[in-house]
């Protein structure tokens, strides 16, 4: 068997919980993916994180495409990136503002930051400005516990700005059947709290207060990230980096 291509790669990732790890931030889906492959991970994504414009409050929050700021210079330089971003913007009470649409902006001072697709492409702008040559991959996240309308109008956001701006998509969204409106799948797959074992709850480990709405279907745990995340994800980057 051939060597991955990824092995000895450095993976720089930014984005909300999903990507941090949640309460768990050791092994978040792409500290699973950077350890199975050999590759070197510098992870800034932070709890709360949204695409559109945010502050930093008591270390969560903020805009994503502010984590570029936060790498410091004594980081080797990254062979490939990943962002996530949307979970946190996903409120039917402040997409309506937000949504905006792709259009033919080149740089990010033609960009309406008003809106949730300016700031998109702003982001993705920020990480070519920092890293100009860096494939960079967009992780579309599974089927969340939010507004089933909203997600959709992100999602044609984020494809659309994708395709403009040619980022490969880790597409767990539409590649796998994960899906926290399902209530089996949400309590499942996911986790609000950490079990009686310490790590990310399950079934088993994690009894909540309120079980028809935690665990809320958004952070995966280790099955969730083992069975769909992380598989999408590896194949994503391979893609980026020019493999099959």
């Amino acid at each position: 068997m051939s060597e991955s291509i990824l092995n000895g790669k450095v993976l720089y990732a930014f984005g909300d919980s999903i990507i941090d790890g949640h309460y768990y931030t050791r092994r978040s889906c792409v500290n699973v993916v950077a350890d199975n492959e050999g590759m070197t991970l510098v992870k800034r994504a932070r709890n709360g994180a949204t695409i559109r414009f945010s502050t930093i409050k008591n270390g969560l929050e903020g805009q994503i495409l502010q984590q570029a700021e936060f790498v410091g210079i004594d980081q080797p330089k990254p062979d490939v990136i990943i962002f996530n971003g949307g979970a946190n913007d996903a409120w039917p009470e402040t997409i309506p503002a937000y949504l905006g649409a792709v259009g033919e902006a080149k740089d990010p001072a033609e960009l309406d930051l008003t809106t949730y697709a300016g700031c998109f492409e702003a982001t993705i702008l920020a990480f070519r400005r920092h890293w100009p040559d860096t494939p960079i991959v967009y992780l579309a996240v599974a089927k969340i516990g939010r507004d089933w309308a909203v997600q959709n109008y992100l999602r044609q956001v984020q494809l659309a700005a994708c395709r403009k701006w040619g980022v490969t998509v880790a597409d767990v969204f539409g590649e796998t059947d994960l899906d926290a409106r399902d209530e089996e799948m949400r309590v499942k797959y996911s986790f609000d709290m950490l079990g009686t074992d310490g790590l990310p709850g399950t079934p088993e480990t994690a009894t909540y207060p309120d079980p028809d709405v935690h665990p809320s279907g958004t952070h995966p745990n280790f099955a969730a990230i083992d069975k769909y995340y992380a598989p999408v994800i590896t194949k994503a980057l391979r893609t980026a980096l020019g493999g099959e």
